[in-house]
């Protein structure tokens, strides 16, 4: 018995290459996945800068959106297209929203998608 315990020691080929396979696929995964979570950190930051902007509810809804494509253009965002943005215009209050989808391909006939919903309300100040 005591044999027997000495040669079963550490994990087989088959144990190791599926360990191997794992962490190869969730690294996969981060390189792909992580670029689009930067890109939406980045429409988030262009998103909250309009509430320094000053005046920024006296401009038009079209003033706002141009705005906010060129700053999204000199960040380096160019999944976002100008009918993601929609910008909603009251007496006083502004509402800017941004909905989009980024699908990046994964591995052979496999994408990734992934759903972004981003709302700010501007007040006049």
């Amino acid at each position: 018995m005591k044999r027997g315990l000495k040669r079963q020691r550490g994990m087989t080929l088959t144990g190791w290459m599926t360990v191997i396979a794992l962490i190869l696929f969730f690294a996969m995964l981060g390189m792909k996945i992580g670029p689009i979570y930067l890109e939406n950190l980045t429409v988030k930051d262009v998103v909250e800068s309009l509430k320094d902007e000053p005046l920024i509810t006296k401009r038009s809804a079209s003033q706002v959106k141009s705005m906010i494509m060129k700053r999204l253009d000199i960040n380096g965002v160019y999944d976002l297209k100008s009918d993601h943005v929609k910008v909603k215009k009251s007496p006083g209050i502004m509402k800017v929203s941004i909905d989009y989808q980024v699908q990046k391909k994964m591995v052979g006939n496999i994408d990734i998608l992934v759903t972004f919903s981003d709302q700010i309300e501007l007040i006049s100040n």
